[in-house]
């Protein structure tokens, strides 16, 4: 015997229940790996960031040339170089640790502007003076293999300070979300983007140690600044370049528009042109300054989950995402399955003791609790832990048993009822486990079927049988009838149950009347085959019964049980002592009398009864409408 077998069937269908939990778990992770939940995974965090309490970043402070510093300068691009210069040099001035510009410095304009610019990198060279960070677009490479890039160069080679890319990878939905801080050069190592360029200049690297350091081993590493929540930036850190350049990170938006401090640059300038000296108390003083452009006709807006943001804006939140190293890169996958697994068999367990509606409830319960834990890690630490595949593995667990609940039930009740009572049963349920109703019970019983056996072959006869058998029981299930059992040649069939029908007796009825004339027409054409005609009798008694699931833990079935079924069997008997084909009881003959033409047969006493029992002979519908169909 194996081991399954020596269970006790609570056991076992605690076993399958597990089963089916871990199963659903794997085929999820699956599912998740391969990325069929990452558009649903993607609106699970975009809503936690939008949600999201605002985390001010006091290092970072924003520059934009707005509207009116665009009319300033007569509306025209590119920028003014002179204008560009005179701000950074300010900025510097007034203790900036590192000034960034958002803008494109690939073409040449005037002279004289480029000059001023050039010259005023020269003089910012020394690392006690602050650094500049200037964009420069990453080209994709042409040719094949693995993507490569090479940076746009500079209008001019003499431009100091260091050159990183702005590039944003954009979702397929054209929103930004994620960020990538190095890319994979042309010439080998690796790129650096606007964002790390900038903490790598407020660290006290150079341009050449940067360069060097991202064209080194994989397996090394970039000391960067940390932000301690509570306490600024307090110190450096390594970075492994294999998380820099691994799964691209997630940005951590501190808010939607206006999150980070901001000042309009025309102001800035004015007071640079106008020979102000800066003290050194000032909202620039130590800070990461990030200059860009935010007229309209600069066209440099994009969609964000926090909504609408400058590119300035975009990349001041990946600086903040470095600073505070929070990636929201989701844990390792062996972590989503235990979760997951965890998820699954909890709902698999009360599904064996609870309803289904509580097990529905409990479900929510458990996904609302994994929200709450994924949200507190998400704002707390910057993890995310994926409760969606834990959703699809809860829904997809309760809506697969009840997919082998409803599969169970119409493989027991599907070949022995009507294709519409089957669709009754599963949509409105029925009691299988067992209650007492009242129901009407049909028995029928072939005559002569014995002698008939002994002078035709076996395979004439079941043959024959199996046609009988067809015809009557497309009758009983037609009229809302169920085959209990096949009893030899006997028919044994129920209604009003297992679901309910305040008509049964009459189905019962006319079930009986059909019958008849099913077989006549099969004596018709047996006739005609030359076989030998069949003889029927049957017996249709109303009263209450126990329905349900009878028989042992392994073998089952749905059965009706009690005096009304042994009734019946006794009545249907009797057909062989009056000549009669149908008789009904007289319970069954009060609930259905003004729909049938009967004759009196008397109060016949029953073997195993102490009351005689009314029999009728049916001999027919009273009139028209009387279909039970």
């Amino acid at each position: 015997m194996s081991p399954h077998r020596r269970l006790s069937p609570a056991r076992r269908r605690v076993v399958h229940a597990l089963l089916v939990g871990v199963a659903v778990s794997v085929a999820v992770t699956a599912l998740s790996r391969v990325g069929v939940l990452s558009g649903w995974e993607t609106r699970a965090v975009d809503a936690f960031v939008f949600l999201r309490d605002r985390v001010p970043a006091p290092e970072i402070v924003l520059v934009e040339i707005d509207e009116e510093s665009f009319a300033a300068l007569g509306e025209r691009q590119p920028l003014s170089r002179r204008y560009l210069a005179d701000l950074g040099d300010f900025l510097l001035r007034l203790g900036a640790r590192v000034v960034a510009f958002d803008v494109l410095l690939k073409s040449r304009s005037i002279p004289e502007e480029d000059e001023a610019l050039v010259a005023m990198t020269r003089r910012r060279e020394a690392p006690a003076s602050g650094r500049l960070v200037f964009a420069s677009v990453a080209i994709p490479r042409k040719g094949e293999g693995p993507p490569r890039y090479d940076p746009s160069p500079p209008f001019s080679p003499e431009l100091g300070g260091f050159f990183a890319f702005p590039n944003a990878p954009v979702g397929a939905d054209g929103v930004i979300r994620r960020m990538t801080p190095v890319l994979p050069a042309g010439d080998g190592g690796l790129l650096p983007s606007l964002p790390l360029a900038v903490l790598a200049a407020y660290a006290g690297h150079t341009p050449a140690d940067l360069s060097r350091l991202l064209k080194g081993e994989r397996g090394g590493s970039l000391a960067l600044p940390v932000r301690d929540p509570g306490r600024g930036i307090t110190r450096n850190e390594p970075v492994s370049l294999s998380t820099l350049s691994g799964t691209a990170w997630r940005i951590d938006f501190a808010g939607s528009q206006g999150a980070f401090t901001s000042f309009p640059s025309a102001a800035l300038v004015q007071m640079a042109r106008s020979g102000v000296r800066p003290e050194s108390d000032n909202p620039f003083s130590g800070k990461i300054v990030l200059v860009g452009a935010t007229f309209q006709e600069s066209r440099d807006f994009y969609p964000t989950p926090v909504g609408l943001l400058s590119g300035v804006e975009i990349h001041a939140n990946m600086v903040h995402t470095l600073l505070s190293r929070r990636a929201l890169l989701p844990p390792h996958w062996l972590l989503n399955l235990s979760v997951l697994i965890g998820a699954c068999l909890s709902v698999s367990l009360l599904s064996l003791w609870l309803r289904p509606l509580w097990v529905a409830l409990a479900s929510l319960a458990l996904l609302l609790g994994f929200i709450a834990v994924s949200y507190e890690a998400y704002t707390q630490g910057g993890y995310w832990l994926d409760f969606v595949a834990p959703l699809v593995g809860m829904v997809s667990y309760i809506e697969g048993s009840r997919l082998i609940a409803r599969r169970r039930l119409r493989a027991a009740f599907g070949q022995y009822v009507s294709p519409e009572v089957m669709d009754r049963v599963l949509r409105e349920g029925a009691g299988l486990g067992g209650e007492v109703r009242t129901v009407s019970v049909l028995m029928s019983d072939l005559r002569g079927f014995t002698t008939l056996s002994e002078r035709l072959l076996p395979d004439r006869i079941s043959e024959m049988m199996n046609e009988y058998f067809t015809a009557m029981v497309e009758v009983i299930t037609s009229h809302r009838g169920m085959v209990q059992d096949f009893i030899g040649d006997g028919i044994l069939a129920l209604y009003g149950a297992p679901v309910d029908d305040p008509d049964h007796a009459w189905h019962a009825v006319a079930t009986a009347l059909d019958m008849q004339a099913a077989l006549q027409q099969l004596n018709r054409r047996w006739q005609v085959e030359g076989r030998p005609p069949l003889a029927m009798g049957v017996a249709v008694h109303t009263g209450d019964a126990f329905v349900g699931n009878v028989g042992s833990p392994r073998k089952k079935k749905y059965a009706a049980l009690g005096d009304t079924v042994n009734t019946v069997s006794r009545i249907e008997g009797l057909n062989r002592e009056l000549g009669t084909g149908i008789l009904i009881s007289g319970a069954t003959l009060r609930v259905v009398k003004e729909r049938v033409v009967v004759q009196d047969r008397g109060a016949i006493p029953l073997k195993g009864r102490t009351q005689p029992v009314e029999v009728f002979e049916l001999l027919g519908a009273s009139g028209p409408g009387t279909s039970g169909r």
